[in-house]
Formats: C-alpha cells, structure tokens, sequence
C-alpha cells in the first residue's frame, strides 16, 4: 500500500514566525531599558555625594579659568596680577532649568548647577576679540576637541556682529567665549552641568 509521506511529517512552522518572537522580545527589552533611563532622566541623574558636587565646581572653575589663560592675544581685564587671580573675578552664574520640576528630590538631596563666567576686555576690541576666537578654536582642535560656532547677534542687539564658539571637553564641561546675553562684552564661561547631590 502506498503511503503519502507529506501527510506523516508534521508541518514546520514558517521561520518568519522565530524572527517575529525574536523582535518582540528585542522591542521589550528596549523598552523596559528606555523606560529606565527615562526615568533617571526625569529625576535628574544619579544623587552624588556633596564631596563630588564641590570637586565638579573646583574642576568646571579650573577648565574656564585654563580656557581665559590661553586666549590670544591676552585680554586686558581679565589679567592676573599679584593681587587679583582669575579665581577672585569668576563670576558664578545660574540656571533655571536645574530645577526638581517634579518633586523627585527626597530630603537632605538639591541640584546645583556649577557655572562660571570671566568678563573680558580685549585692547583692540573687535579685532583681538575675532583673533582670540580663531586661536582658541586652533587650540581646543588641537586637543581633539569638537568645537561648534555660535552666531553672532543680528543688529541692535547686545554684541551684535561678534561670533562665539563652544565646545565641551573631555570631562564633560560646556566651554564657550562669545558675547554675553545682556552686555554683549565678550565672557568665557564654563558649564559643569546639573548635578544632583546630598549636603
């Protein structure tokens, strides 16, 4: 008696089906993974110690003080001297958006934003400031660093007519020189970012 062989072998599922199971289980795992960096997100990063947070304002002081000291040619204002040091005239500015929006922050954790800025004055004004901008940007290139423009504000506003540059260094820190917001006096400032902490 002939048998039908095809009717004895059970039917193989199709292979599209393994490679769709294998997807949704990638898709899931993305997601959980997304959803738990969304969430630290959210709250603002992990909470370091108060010891970490006053080592990232000693360090973002010390990249913008590094990145005034190499500018050329010199500003005038922002010389040292044996009784003023770029430290005494750092600026410590502030940021709105370093804030617990949400109410994440349990007691005894804040969140600072360690920024600071050095107003200058350049001896040809326009021209040395242009020519410390060129320099400057040689320079953090040199240090294999990626360096961005910023334009320059369009007439009738503060530094109308001065471009600026920015860049972030290798510790993570927001350098720029261009003109300020408000005076348009060419400023170099240094960002350390927003950083959650206890005290």
């Amino acid at each position: 008696m002939h048998t039908d062989s095809s009717a004895a072998t059970s039917p193989r599922p199709p292979l599209h089906g393994y490679r769709s199971i294998t997807l949704i289980g990638v898709f899931f795992l993305a997601v959980i993974g997304f959803g738990a960096y969304a969430c630290q997100s959210l709250e603002g990063g992990p909470v370091r110690s108060d010891v970490e947070y006053r080592a990232r304002v000693a360090q973002t002081k010390k990249a913008g003080m590094e990145a005034v000291r190499s500018l050329t040619p010199a500003p005038e204002e922002a010389a040292e001297s044996p009784g003023r040091t770029l430290d005494d005239i750092a600026q410590k500015d502030s940021s709105t958006s370093c804030v617990d929006d949400f109410g994440v922050d349990d007691g005894g954790v804040t969140r600072d934003e360690p920024i600071f800025s050095w107003e200058l004055t350049f001896a040809g004004r326009r021209s040395d400031y242009l020519a410390a901008i060129e320099q400057l940007r040689w320079k953090w290139k040199r240090q294999g660093l990626t360096v961005k423009d910023v334009p320059a504000p369009g007439k009738g506003e503060p530094g109308a007519g001065l471009p600026g540059i920015t860049t972030t260094d290798d510790q993570g820190i927001e350098l720029a020189l261009r003109p300020d917001w408000y005076s348009g006096d060419p400023v170099v400032r240094a960002d350390g970012g927003c950083m959650r902490h206890s005290y």
